[in-house]
């Protein structure tokens, strides 16, 4: 499955502590909560979360390092389990390769 996020942080790490290797990378997303369901007086949800993914390694994030944030990115997500619970885990993230910006559309019309 292929998702189109806004990346607003990422972060990565490769080396060693305490002797564990240690090869990781996150991305930080702009995610809409979930207002559906609001109730006055009972149930509130307005706005935006920030949702965390983890990446298959540190290299997958120095990949996108030198890309100025905010950025859209997709990303290649399976959904796995293993008999008890369900996640879902990012294969791959590439940019978003924007030829024509937004403010520019604007300008257009």
């Amino acid at each position: 499955m292929e998702l189109t996020v806004e990346v607003i942080g990422m972060k990565a790490f490769k080396g060693n502590v305490q002797g564990d290797a240690i090869d990781s990378g996150k991305l930080f997303t702009r995610t809409k909560l979930n207002e559906r369901n609001n109730r006055p007086g009972e149930l509130f949800a307005k706005g935006e979360a920030i949702e965390e993914w983890k990446l298959p390694n540190a290299d997958a994030v120095f990949r996108l390092q030198h890309l100025p944030m905010p950025f859209m990115c997709k990303l290649e997500v399976e959904r796995v389990s293993n008999g008890k619970e369900t996640k879902e885990i990012v294969i791959e993230a590439r940019p978003v390769d924007l030829a024509v910006k937004p403010a520019q559309l604007q300008k257009a019309a």
